[in-house]
């Protein structure tokens, strides 16, 4: 298989994002198998009572995973709360899990341009974001932003992404082009983009310590709340690129001069735990050609379900193609013009 990267989806005139989104891949295999066969006679009765083994063996592992993390953040309360950097890398760890959900939008001229709708959740192992299944839908304006789909050839429209530290599948708009017939997955083999596909379309990656360590050491305003504690403040480009990997991956270079000091204004809202429960992002980006127009981007994401219990799996390998023999050559993945 050929080694290619993520492909990114469009968020400013001339900016782009990963296409992201929502699965449910940890869902047990054995239900929507079940459910697919008529009970009827001797064998509709063994598959009836397979479909509730089924159910009732998810529901105890629901219902136990629900309690250990109930019992889990009831003795970090006892024992006090430990610093938001410790209290994620307890849940790599762990190898816990999580659900997100988030809305980005670019506004030029105060009309949003492209809106960013995501959902899905991601799964943790001892060194972070372990994988990844989202589903994204992408809405854009009128003019310039349907001259930049012409250019890159697809609808910027719906897609579901699972991905993992050295593969990632692909399915919906702008895929299918490469897909044969009877395959609903394109199958990706390259850098391990992984980290950036779990943060967008927020810029900020608050999975990585050092990015979330960031983020509090730039706040400006702190208060307390009496669901957990509110974070305000700005970063700015020059420092995201430095402690962010994965903000790294999306630009070509290092942001210099001006776009190094582009500030990123964020607010921040941690639970009890320290855990990441909401976080809102807004940022101004000049356009090439017209400067006194710049873009405005402003994300929102949400985290819950911290602790749960995700296993990502990839799709079936009879309904995947490899990229690597599909025929024709990917363009590069566009990359953020900053600097």
């Amino acid at each position: 298989m050929r080694r290619w990267a993520v492909p990114l989806v469009a968020v400013a005139l001339a900016a782009a994002l990963p296409q992201p989104g929502t699965a449910q891949a940890g869902t047990l295999r054995a239900d929507a198998a079940a459910g697919a066969v008529p009970a009827s006679g001797a064998g509709g009765a063994l598959t009836a009572q397979a479909t509730q083994t089924a159910r009732t063996t998810q529901a105890a592992r629901t219902t136990e995973t629900a309690r250990t993390t109930e019992t889990r953040q009831a003795a970090w309360t006892a024992q006090g709360a430990p610093s938001p950097v410790t209290a994620l890398r307890r849940h790599f760890a762990e190898h816990t899990g999580l659900r997100i959900s988030d809305v980005g939008r670019v506004y030029r001229d105060g009309k949003a341009v492209v809106t960013i709708w995501r959902r899905g959740r991601v799964e943790f192992d001892a060194s972070g974001v372990y994988a990844t299944d989202t589903t994204g839908r992408t809405e854009a304006g009128r003019g310039a932003i349907r001259e930049f789909e012409g250019l890159i050839g697809r609808r910027l429209g719906s897609t579901r992404v699972i991905c993992f530290p050295d593969e990632a599948y692909l399915s919906g708009p702008g895929y299918e082009t490469w897909l044969p017939e009877g395959k609903s997955w394109l199958g990706l083999i390259g850098p391990a983009n992984i980290k950036q596909t779990a943060a967008l379309p927020q810029i900020v990656n608050v999975f990585e310590p050092a990015t979330l360590g960031a983020l509090l050491s730039h706040s400006s305003v702190k208060r307390k709340l009496p669901s957990g504690t509110y974070r305000q403040g700005t970063v700015t480009l020059r420092t995201l690129y430095r402690v962010s990997p994965s903000f790294r991956d999306r630009l070509a270079g290092p942001p210099k001069g001006r776009s190094a000091k582009i500030t990123v204004g964020f607010r921040l809202w941690l639970d009890r735990s320290n855990l990441a429960r909401r976080l809102t992002t807004t940022w101004r980006q000049p356009v090439p050609g017209t400067p006194e127009r710049p873009t405005v981007t402003v994300a929102d994401t949400r985290y819950t379900g911290w602790g749960s219990d995700v296993t990502l799996a990839p799709p079936p390998p009879e309904d995947t193609a490899d990229a690597g023999r599909v025929g024709g050559d990917f363009s590069p993945p566009p990359a953020l013009p900053v600097g």
